[in-house]
């Protein structure tokens, strides 16, 4: 039986602050009250100016904190993607809802959004970081930022470190485009991947590794898919498979959410976001 949104868990979310001699940003906002409130001491104990916080896609656990971030740092200027600030127009109430189940008053309430942001480039101290907009991860819009000057790439929810990925947002199809992703992830050969969400013990530099893993959970998930009788077989198959990854509550809503699509048998039914 699915353990409801109530009894959940959620995975090890990250936020990156990307600093030169004067000037940081901030990638993706965290969403828990304390965490918030921790980013933003950590963010003061730079001594650099916060210019811009950055969203990478309309998912709640990357964008509420921008809220008490805009009244900590108000001369930094929050952004995303049209389409993205659009997405999350679209989809914050019902992910409120979810929240609240979830995380009750320990969470950020739902109200700051992000300004479109004109072009695809920020920048620190005058160097740039590149938004890249890619065909799919955990869902779709979303984006990955790539950091030339130190090799980096700052992933979003495209590529995950030893934990489960989210997987029950897409559709089968939509889990080759996500491959694609991580192919276009690897083409920029980084050397450091900050992955959304991670193990707290996890090497941003294991890049490999990540890229390896990513690939194969959703390679051999969709296998899985195919052959399992039911969702608690698809989760039997994949804990098997991947027995040190963390979070998996993620597989059990991925598995139920695709059998529960698959038992529609409409080829309109679409997934929950």
């Amino acid at each position: 039986m699915f353990p409801g949104i109530e009894t959940g868990t959620f995975p090890p979310a990250t936020s990156t602050i990307v600093s030169g001699p004067t000037e940081a940003v901030l990638i993706d906002a965290q969403y828990l009250k304390d965490d918030v409130r921790d980013l933003g001491d950590l963010i003061e104990r730079t001594g650099k100016t916060l210019t811009t916080i950055y969203v990478t896609h309309a998912h709640q656990d990357h964008y509420l904190g921008i809220g008490p971030l805009k009244e900590r740092f108000p001369e930094a200027k929050c952004v995303a993607l049209p389409h993205i600030v659009e997405a999350i127009k679209e989809t914050r109430h019902e992910h409120a809802e979810l929240w609240e189940q979830m995380f009750g008053d320990s969470s950020v309430a739902d109200g700051a959004l992000p300004d479109p942001i004109e072009g695809d480039t920020f920048y620190v101290d005058g160097s740039p970081l590149k938004i890249i907009e890619v065909k799919q991860a955990d869902i779709s819009p979303t984006t990955i930022v790539h950091i030339p000057a130190i090799d980096a790439v700052v992933a979003g929810d495209a590529v995950y470190n030893e934990i489960h990925p989210m997987l029950g947002l897409s559709t089968p199809d939509e889990w080759q485009d996500w491959l694609e992703t991580v192919d276009l992830v690897e083409k920029l050969n980084p050397r450091m991947i900050v992955a959304g969400h991670r193990r707290p013990d996890g090497d941003d530099y294991a890049v490999e590794t990540m890229i390896a893993q990513t690939r194969a959970y959703i390679q051999q998930f969709a296998a899985a898919y195919e052959v399992a009788k039911d969702a608690e077989d698809l989760i039997a198959i994949m804990t098997e498979k991947f027995p040190y990854h963390g979070q998996v509550w993620t597989l059990w809503f991925s598995a139920f959410n695709t059998f529960e699509l698959r038992n529609a048998n409409s080829s309109e039914a679409e997934p929950v976001r």
